[in-house]
């Protein structure tokens, strides 16, 4: 659009979405290489047949290291039951558990204050088996099971360290009470590959985080959970004093430090530890989405709050919504963000329109329509001209079509819609239907689902319509992107400038 001046566009911010997934799979992949390559040289490369056999060492370096492990989980269970954060509880659990079991190892390190006994194999066994079931809610957010530890998050925690700490009392105490497979034992290979992928999946979640909402708090995250990963190799090491088993021990130590204390003591966030924690240690990807949005996507809420209130809460609890819904087609941490920014922004075509049509407490005209109907293609402009939301330019534009063809703007018919946009489209419908407007009021929600079911396959995908029915339930009072283009800060308030003149621009060019 070569009617918009260069300073009207926000030259200082870049593509999140496709630097955000290019960054953080470098990274992990990186990360991930060294970490393998690390492994594989000390335990099987030239250092494969090194020992150094310092039981003092290792008992003093394992133990303190485990000390830190557990204040750090605990300041992060704490942030959970203050601030009712039901992941930061689930994953600060988990992380215990890999805090307390090598304590244990630390402890009863042969030759200090135990004999050679099978207690020392049996805790590094069972330290991330344990973590995985205290994780397992994490690992299975969608699941019966998953949606109960959800809601009563803090009974889950508070068994699971009930459980952690009666396991890790009964080793200390009975310390050859269980004997351990051994390294090449088929048991001991396959609990260390299960291991390595529940960790993994745990490590990639935080990598999808990063890629929806830019935090480098999720990269961190992903990286010290991959760190983490290292400690599941610690049953194939063949001697405790092996090179490998050195490398694992601190690689173990390095990852649960960095997942719990990294980001609450980092220098260079300028946010405080809810803001830092949250998208690192919540389920719930809007926190991650929400803490990415640009100022520019807040200034656009804002003018559309200033425009007409019931506009701007529609469209975030629409965006909420769409979130959700998105969430179960599993569209990617790149795909989940074009949805979201989309949602959210799907009726900022309707800053063109006169307010004497936006709020008017009747029907519309003929005329007044067609008026309306614009707001998708100047919607698509706007978000077109801004290069950090141009990605979603389509998907605002497409939003009204229908499966039957008899949409607007380009008629398009059935998969030809983006999905995206057919999800908006059907969010959209059901929360105008629901909430009062200037000219009526909102109908019940089952009538909603009655409306949305008697025109399934022609006005909206049937599809979707079961994806909506089915993540309502789940859906919190208060929508989580309620903040969205509140307490309008300087920056927020500059932006409002660029968004005004960028209106103008795109006005003069459509």
């Amino acid at each position: 659009m070569t009617g918009v001046k260069a300073d009207v566009v926000i030259t200082d911010q870049r593509p999140v979405k496709a630097k955000n997934q290019s960054t953080g799979r470098v990274a992990w992949l990186v990360t991930a290489s060294a970490l393998v390559a690390l492994a594989l040289l000390s335990q099987y490369g030239p250092l494969g047949d090194a020992r150094w056999a310092q039981p003092t060492l290792l008992f003093a370096l394992v133990s303190s290291s485990a000390l830190l492990c557990i204040a750090a989980a605990t300041v992060v269970i704490v942030i959970a039951d203050r601030r009712d954060l039901a992941e930061i509880g689930l994953l600060g659990s988990a992380l215990m558990a890999t805090s307390v079991m090598p304590l244990v190892h630390g402890l009863v390190t042969p030759d200090v204050l135990y004999d050679d006994t099978s207690a020392f194999r049996t805790a590094a066994f069972f330290s991330l088996p344990i973590a995985a079931i205290v994780a397992a809610p994490l690992l299975l957010p969608h699941s019966s099971f998953g949606r109960w530890a959800a809601s009563r998050w803090r009974d889950w925690t508070l068994l699971s360290l009930l459980g952690v700490f009666t396991v890790a009392a009964g080793v200390v105490f009975f310390p050859d009470a269980i004997t351990i497979p051994g390294a090449n034992d088929p048991f001991t290979i396959l609990v260390t590959g299960a291991m390595v992928v529940a960790m993994g999946l745990l490590s990639l979640r935080q990598l999808r985080f990063y890629g929806l909402g830019g935090q480098p708090a999720n990269l961190i995250a992903s990286l010290s959970l991959l760190a983490l990963t290292g400690t599941a190799m610690l049953p194939l090491s063949d001697h405790r004093y092996s090179a490998g088993s050195w490398f694992l021990h601190g690689a173990g130590a390095v990852g649960v430090l960095g997942a719990c204390v990294g980001l609450l003591v980092s220098k260079s966030f300028n946010r405080s530890a809810n803001e830092i924690l949250a998208p690192v240690l919540a389920r719930d990807p809007l926190v991650a989405f929400e803490l990415g949005l640009s100022p520019v996507v807040h200034a656009f809420v804002a003018s559309l709050e200033d425009k007409d209130v019931l506009t701007r809460d529609h469209v975030v609890r629409t965006a909420e919504t769409a979130l959700r819904v998105g969430e179960r087609f599993h569209l990617s941490a790149r795909d989940l963000r074009d949805l979201g920014l989309a949602a959210l922004l799907h009726d900022v075509g309707k800053l063109n329109i006169p307010d004497e049509i936006l709020t008017k407490p009747a029907a519309l005209t003929p005329e007044e329509y067609e008026i309306v109907k614009l707001h998708t293609v100047d919607g698509e402009a706007m978000l077109a001209a801004e290069p950090t939301l141009a990605s979603a330019a389509h998907i605002v534009r497409s939003h009204h079509e229908r499966i039957d063809g008899r949409g607007y703007p380009d008629g398009l018919t059935g998969t030809g819609i983006p999905l995206p946009s057919r999800v908006i489209a059907v969010c959209d419908a059901f929360d105008a239907m629901t909430h009062d407007r200037q000219y009526r009021a909102g109908m019940p929600v089952k009538m909603a689902f009655a409306v949305l079911r008697e025109h399934a396959g022609t006005q909206w995908d049937p599809t979707v319509i079961d994806q909506l029915i089915a993540v309502l339930p789940s859906m919190p009072g208060v929508p989580g992107l309620d903040e969205v283009g509140r307490h309008v800060d300087d920056t927020i308030d500059a932006e409002l400038d660029d968004v005004s003149a960028l209106l103008a621009a795109v006005d003069a060019e459509i």
